[in-house]
């Protein structure tokens, strides 16, 4: 008869499957012990990686929330000098809706550096729930602004290219001397 001590398990990797003379777990009680062990290493590793996702995402939601809060300020700006020139024009009427759109871009702005990524999804999720039809025609209407914004952002890369690899030696420069 064969003792189990000694018996080789084909379940448990070599290193440690009792084939070595008995100083690997029983083929019983340590195999069940050894897989709750491996599961729990790969609970504390998939948060660990869950963790670091989680913590990039949001350093790069910052930089990008930062950016457009910078870009909103620079709207705001060229609309309070629009509502200074409709001012020196005498055309108040214009002037008013410039500083209402500047002060539109500027409460964006403030409430874009207020918000961090958890509170921005929650607001999301909670605007979503409470107007479908609108959350949806928004996403399609970003999706669209965002797909041209791409492709020209590739066909201007595209005519750089050219145009540098042009101007390069042994390219054909079409400027004029």
């Amino acid at each position: 008869m064969v003792d189990p001590e000694k018996r080789v398990n084909l379940n448990l990797p070599a290193y440690d499957n009792g084939a070595d003379g008995g100083s690997g777990p029983t083929a019983s009680g340590g195999e069940s012990s050894q897989r709750d062990e491996l599961k729990q290493r790969g609970r504390e590793t998939a948060h660990e990686i869950k963790g670091a996702a989680r913590q990039q995402a949001e350093g790069l939601f910052s930089q990008q929330r930062d950016a457009a809060a910078d870009q909103a300020e620079k709207i705001s700006s060229a609309f309070r000098k629009m509502a200074d020139e409709f001012d020196d024009q005498e055309q108040p009427l214009f002037s008013g809706y410039a500083n209402d759109v500047a002060s539109c871009t500027d409460n964006l702005s403030q409430r874009l550096r207020e918000k961090d990524l958890g509170g921005l999804i929650e607001q999301a999720q909670d605007y979503s729930r409470r107007q479908p039809a609108l959350y949806f025609g928004g996403a399609v209407a970003a999706g669209f602004l965002l797909a041209r914004f791409l492709r020209s952002s590739s066909e201007r890369q595209t005519q750089q290219h050219y145009q540098q690899s042009t101007s390069q030696p042994g390219g054909y420069d079409t400027t004029p001397y």
